[in-house]
C-alpha cells in the first residue's frame, strides 16, 4: 500500500510490499465482521496505525487536524457507524464514529 508511514506501529515491521489490493481485500474482510463492540478488539490485532494501542481511538479532532478524505469519511457517519474503507495519504482505513 502506498503510505506516506510505510511502516507498521503495531509490528514494527515494513508495509511496502503490501499491495493495495490486498489490503483492500483484507480490509473488507474484516468490514464484513467488524461491529462497535469488537472495532477494539479488532484494531489491536490487526491496525498498523498507532492507535492500535487504544483499540483504534484517536481521541477527538478537528477539521484540519487529519487528511481531508479521512475528516470527510468520519463526517459522513453517524455515531456508532463504521466506514467503508477509506484511502487516505496514510494507506487504507475503517472508521468508527463515536462522537
Amino acid at each position: 500500500v502506498n503510505s506516506r508511514n510505510p511502516v507498521s506501529r503495531r509490528t514494527g515491521q515494513s508495509t511496502e510490499g503490501n499491495s493495495e489490493e490486498a489490503a483492500m481485500k483484507e480490509l473488507l474482510d474484516i468490514k464484513a465482521k467488524i461491529t462497535p463492540e469488537n472495532f477494539a478488539a479488532m484494531a489491536q490485532e490487526r491496525s498498523d496505525c498507532g492507535s492500535f494501542k487504544e483499540g483504534g481511538d484517536l481521541g477527538p479532532f478537528a477539521e484540519g487536524e487529519m487528511m481531508q478524505a479521512f475528516w470527510d469519511g468520519t463526517n459522513a457517519l453517524k455515531v456508532g457507524e463504521i466506514s467503508n474503507p477509506i484511502k487516505t495519504d496514510s494507506g487504507l482505513h475503517l472508521i468508527l464514529r463515536t462522537a
